[in-house]
């Protein structure tokens, strides 16, 4: 991988048809028009990211008021979680050091009074609270906090999930959905989810910024395979967005500068040239072809889900106090890839991986015995309990079918 990424960012390097990509916004679509069988086809076959809109009171018991988080404090305060202090996920990798243990209902109440909309990183005082920097991160409810397990809904979307259809328990059988609950501030790593697996989240409280790129465009963001892991490690988001914004000023200035001047050469009019001058460039240097990878941003709102491709590098900024909930998941889009991943990373660590691929590798997903339903649902049809999601069973319902029931019974 490290050689095709070095092959690819070459050939881009030196093709002068290359031009920049400028970031897409990543679409919108209400649940009431959008079909389960509509999201399979449109946005998960062809990897296109989406945001659906409308489940918001439906993602928890507490309904329109979920985002109180009174669902949480009910069921899960008194329970012990590991939270990663000092902003410590916007690095590539995490120490013990970083993490402290505690009852969720003391992360919460240091993390809400914390909550100040549209609050600038540079606030005074900022960084220096008590929370300040705390991230609960992808924290497997099944295993860890299996109290909240009846409080929450799965959309409907993702509850045809692979995974949960094996006839032997594996690794990832109970690891979603997971809970993140997260300070103002905070961001995770630019990175890819393990084996290609498919993603999505659920937000129940604030905004998270999100920040994807096309899976082959990796490349494009200055990988780094020295750590030996099947996955990049990439520099920090910010860092690179700061560089390029930089250049961008500066290439700005220059051009601006040429054409108050008359004499080309003695005020440098090269400057105005797409490229800029040599002083400009080496502003960019270190990451030169983050502008020609394809991008997508969002701000995730309350009662908002999002859905990632299998794959696509991403990154979150926290901008306020955040609760959410998300899951990875394998379906025929991402079957082959998602095996070849786990098939390698079992060689490398063991028999538990393994054995995850082989639960999966041995079941034959038969595109003719799957549930495609074509019918636009109501929202609180378009949710489902973890009960019913576990072991695949609401994958297998129809569109008259609700809680495992015909509406006409």
């Amino acid at each position: 991988r490290a050689r095709w990424a070095a092959d690819r960012a070459r050939a881009l390097a030196t093709d002068p048809s290359a031009r920049p990509v400028p970031a897409r916004p990543i679409p919108r679509v209400h649940c009431s028009r959008l079909s389960l069988a509509t999201f399979r086809r449109e946005y998960v076959a062809r990897k296109e990211p989406v945001v659906i809109c409308g489940l918001g009171p439906h993602l928890t018991e507490d309904g329109e008021r979920g985002d109180g988080l009174g669902w949480l404090t009910r069921h899960g305060a008194n329970k012990k979680v590991a939270v990663t202090r000092d902003n410590a996920h916007v690095n590539s990798t995490l120490a013990c050091a970083d993490t402290e243990i505690l009852d969720l209902g003391e992360h919460l109440a240091r993390v809400l009074p914390l909550d100040a909309p549209n609050l600038p990183e540079d606030a005074k005082g900022f960084g220096s609270r008590d929370g300040d920097g705390t991230y609960l991160y992808d924290c497997a409810m099944p295993l860890k906090l299996p109290s909240l397990l009846n409080a929450v809904r799965v959309p409907r979307y993702f509850a045809h999930d692979f995974l949960q259809r094996t006839r032997d328990v594996h690794a990832f059988t109970a690891s979603w959905p997971s809970l993140f609950v997260a300070a103002p501030h905070t961001k995770s790593s630019l990175h890819v989810d393990q084996w290609r697996g498919n993603f999505w989240m659920a937000m129940v409280r604030g905004v998270k910024r999100w920040t994807l790129f096309h899976d082959e465009d990796v490349p494009y963001l200055s990988p780094d395979y020295g750590r030996g892991t099947l996955d990049p490690a990439f520099p920090r988001m910010h860092v690179m967005d700061a560089a390029h914004a930089s250049w961008r000023r500066r290439d700005a200035n220059d051009a601006a500068a040429a054409a108050d001047d008359d004499d080309d050469d003695e005020c440098g009019g090269n400057a105005a040239s797409p490229g800029g001058t040599k002083e400009t460039r080496d502003v960019c240097d270190s990451h030169p072809l983050l502008p020609y990878a394809r991008r997508w941003d969002v701000d995730l709102g309350p009662g908002e889900v999002l859905f990632v491709p299998g794959g696509f590098p991403h990154v979150v900024h926290n901008l306020d106090v955040t609760c959410s909930f998300a899951g990875n998941f394998v379906d025929e889009s991402n079957l082959d890839a998602s095996l070849r991943d786990m098939k390698l990373l079992g060689a490398k660590y063991g028999s538990q991986m393994m054995r995850t691929h082989d639960a999966i590798d041995e079941v034959w997903f038969d595109p003719e015995d799957e549930v495609m339903v074509e019918e636009c649902l109501e929202p609180r049809r378009l949710v489902v309990r973890y009960e019913d999601y576990l072991g695949g069973r609401a994958g297998r319902w129809g569109a008259s079918d609700w809680d495992g029931i015909p509406d006409e019974e």
